[in-house]
């Protein structure tokens, strides 16, 4: 039997899924926008489709909603992972995944963050459990 490693789970906050519908927007980056996948209260991951190799370099995100006329701009953060996550045949696009983190976040986006998980998400996102093999 082989030693492996159990992986602790680090993360200090919960992450939630997103409902469809909810976007980010990057501000100083050609990548543009992405579908909102998760969020937590230290940061967000989203789903973007790009034809070339991107360059994320956002230090800033919106996030809307598509519906119900929820926005939350000017929101501080930087990417820390991106990967390809499929490649559509026949053409030069690429759907991508991000992981951002916030930066500091004033009182009022910590509450309208808050309030975009408690009204725009469904439900935490379950930690995978450990290979049993």
């Amino acid at each position: 039997m082989a030693n492996r490693k159990v992986q602790v789970e680090r993360r200090k906050y919960k992450r939630f899924r997103v409902q469809h519908g909810a976007f980010v927007v990057l501000k100083m980056s050609d990548t543009g926008a992405g579908r909102l996948l998760e969020i937590s209260m230290n940061g967000l991951r989203f789903e973007y489709a790009v034809s070339k190799a991107p360059s994320i370099q956002a230090t800033e995100v919106e996030i809307y909603v598509s519906y119900g006329g929820f926005r939350l701009y000017g929101i501080p953060c930087r990417p820390i992972w991106d990967l390809v996550t499929y490649e559509i045949p026949t053409t030069s696009l690429h759907i991508r995944q991000c992981g951002m983190e916030f930066g500091e976040l004033t009182p009022q986006q910590v509450s309208q963050i808050e309030y975009f998980i408690q009204n725009h998400t469904i439900g935490e996102v379950e930690d995978e459990e450990p290979d049993k093999h």
